[in-house]
């Protein structure tokens, strides 16, 4: 609690400073309450006691509940610099257990300077990659600078570089070799569409000549991709394809895509959506379907995290009424390491007030394994959660 309110007086005094100065300040944010229940989200899985043999089932079902608060605050001084700062407040499980540091930091804390026709922007903030498709590098914040070049009001280059000091990654506290990334982006528009490029080179300067300390693995490499969206007649169409190369590990570079269309019929929105990850390439959390990736509530894997995926899936929206809308998805997909899946899952949004909703998510994925060694067991979820935005 002295944390929430230290980190609340520091905001108002941040306010009361930049105020002064004729800065406009404005707070915003985001929270929520959510109930879950689990079940067989260990796909069958076993553990097997190293010293007795003994083998047991992994815990079969879970019910939990868990919150956060998000606070953000923009000060923007006069000639146009400007200062972000976000702070997550208890982002845990109902556990007793939630009043440590580790729980309560902010996830963003930069500047922005407008230079002519350039923005320098540095501190902890968002390097997303593919932001419009979330098939790669989405919603992750670091420290680190970049440069925005924006191009009329569809185009933009931005140049960008983080650091992540190396003993956070595997507890080098002898040697300061940071993991260091260099890259960018190159945003275009054109008739509606609007196409994307990103790329990442990750320098891991790791040190696997000490004595008495482990090695490590090297993560190294290149990770990037493309990623499309917009209209083509009545079909809005989007579309990504990027590839992963990090890591002295991987035998192959990894490699995914999709490509999706849909058609608005009134209320009734209807798309489908197919795609396919190999060699390792994992999708970034927040895509895909409810069960079945997708960043929901009770998304029990992400796309690719079980070898190379096979998927095709349609999504169906109504809305219902202006408080009320409905999600139902049936897909289906093959997994590399040993059967595959169907999801048949959906989402309520209740609209409670202006700015806040109950929605509620329920899945269930059919799994069929190839092998007797992973028994056939069938991930199912739902949850209930409040959401607030200020």
């Amino acid at each position: 609690m002295k944390k929430v309110i230290a980190a609340a007086a520091g905001l108002m005094l941040v306010g009361a400073m930049v105020g002064t100065a004729s800065a406009a300040v404005s707070f915003g944010g985001d929270a929520r309450a959510r109930y879950y229940y689990q079940q067989d989200y260990d796909f069958g899985a076993i553990v097997q006691d190293e010293e007795t043999g003994a083998i047991s089932r992994v815990r079969e079902q879970d019910n939990k509940w868990q919150s956060r608060v998000r606070i953000q605050a923009r000060a923007e001084a006069a000639g146009g610099a400007y200062a972000v700062a976000r702070y997550r407040i208890g982002d845990g499980t109902w556990d007793g257990g939630r009043s440590g540091t580790a729980t309560d930091y902010f996830d963003k804390a930069y500047i922005g300077v407008p230079m002519g026709p350039v923005t320098f922007e540095g501190g902890r903030m968002g390097f997303n990659l593919l932001p419009a498709t979330k098939f790669l590098y989405e919603d992750v914040t670091e420290d680190g600078a970049k440069l925005l070049f924006p191009i009329g009001d569809a185009a933009e280059i931005a140049v960008l570089y983080t650091m992540n000091y190396e003993a956070v990654t595997n507890g080098d506290l002898i040697n300061d070799n940071d993991i260091q990334q260099f890259g960018g982006w190159a945003k275009m528009g054109f008739g509606g569409m609007s196409v994307r490029v990103a790329g990442l080179y990750r320098d891991d300067a790791v040190n696997n000549d000490i004595p008495g300390v482990p090695d490590v693995i090297d993560t190294s490499g290149f990770f990037g991709g493309i990623e499309f969206t917009g209209p083509a007649g009545p079909v809005a169409l989007s579309g990504a394809i990027a590839m992963d190369d990090r890591g002295e590990n991987r035998d192959n570079t990894g490699y995914g895509g999709f490509l999706q269309g849909g058609m608005d019929f009134g209320g009734t929105g209807v798309a489908l959506n197919v795609g396919w990850t190999q060699d390792g390439y994992v999708a970034d959390g927040d895509f895909g379907f409810i069960m079945i990736g997708g960043g929901y509530s009770i998304t029990p894997i992400a796309v690719g995290s079980l070898g190379d995926t096979f998927w095709i899936g349609m999504p169906v929206t109504f809305a219902v009424s202006e408080m009320l809308s409905l999600k139902g998805i049936l897909a289906y997909a093959d997994f590399d390491t040993g059967g595959d899946g169907f999801e048949i899952s959906g989402s309520a949004v209740y609209v409670i007030s202006d700015g806040a909703n109950f929605q509620f998510d329920i899945g269930y994925l059919g799994y069929s394994a190839d092998n007797d060694l992973q028994p056939d067991e069938s991930p199912f979820g739902m949850a209930g959660t409040f959401n607030i935005s200020f």
